[in-house]
């Protein structure tokens, strides 16, 4: 209860699983540039879906590894208010690698699925 008390959602956890899932595979959150060779990003970040009027937007939580869920709360807070009044800037959407969409109806959680890009 005092989880959910101070923010934390079931989004959030996903979210935090992934980031630590991640930081130990390293290769899952590699990019391939010339398609040879593989780069290993050095930062986990995750993008979270968002339903917007007429469209989706995908605001990023940065260096998802290290912060605790607590502070990873208050940051998707902000996120999410930024992201509802449309004042995302291009750095707060564009620098994610990782997504995550849950699908929620009511107080059931229907659908959650990582999609690696």
């Amino acid at each position: 209860v005092q989880v959910k008390l101070k923010g934390v959602t079931k989004t959030l956890l996903l979210v935090k699983a992934a980031g630590m899932a991640l930081a130990q595979h390293p290769v899952v959150n590699a990019s391939c540039r010339d398609g040879k060779s593989f780069s290993y990003n050095s930062s986990i970040n995750v993008a979270v879906a968002v339903a917007i009027e007429g469209g989706l937007l995908t605001p990023v939580l940065e260096d998802v590894d290290k912060l605790d869920i607590y502070l990873l709360a208050q940051k998707w807070r902000a996120l999410l208010k930024k992201t509802r009044l449309k004042q995302l800037q291009p750095n707060e959407y564009n620098s994610g690698r990782e997504h995550v969409s849950c699908l929620t109806c009511g107080f059931h959680w229907n659908c959650a699925y990582m999609e690696i890009c």
